[in-house]
């Protein structure tokens, strides 16, 4: 079936078998499951380092905010997990879509070397969402230690 088209002399791809089909219905579910997941991350990473850093700037508990900077390392590197996984399985869902992986292969290990742990780490949702964060983190750190050295009482 891929002959050429008369009218534009290309040639058209054959049609999706059922299966096929079926095949993309699977990955694209494991796809927006992992989304999913790095939202739902992203969100109690979020929450947790707030409150970490913000009762450590009022209470002056320097302790709490080096555990919230824990806490945003944490989901920052479960993140870079789902996100690598997420990306993976784009690469078997576009294998797949043009009929190239076996059907009903979830094998998404082949595509490791198409994206590396290093790109997901510096990319955009990672790195724009965690790196100030992070920022804010040394922030309440650092003025939590100052008001505990300096003996200060802090504004009401």
């Amino acid at each position: 079936m891929d002959e050429p088209d008369e009218s534009s002399g290309t040639s058209t791809p054959e049609p999706l078998t059922e299966d096929q089909r079926k095949h993309l219905d699977f990955i694209q579910a494991v796809v927006s499951r992992l989304a999913s997941s790095s939202a739902a991350a992203k969100g109690w990473g979020l929450t947790v380092a707030t409150a970490a850093f913000g009762f450590s700037a009022t209470k002056a508990v320097p302790a709490v905010a080096g555990l919230g900077l824990v806490v945003v390392v944490f989901f920052g590197l479960l993140d870079c997990y789902y996100l690598r996984e997420e990306r993976l399985f784009r690469c078997l869902y576009d294998e797949a879509r043009k009929g190239e992986v076996e059907v009903y292969s979830m094998n998404k290990n082949a595509y490791s070397s198409k994206c590396r742990r290093r790109s997901v780490v510096c990319s955009w949702s990672v790195l724009g969402f965690y790196g100030p964060l992070l920022l804010v983190g040394a922030v309440a750190l650092k003025w939590s230690i100052l008001c505990v050295t300096s003996g200060s009482e802090l504004p009401a």
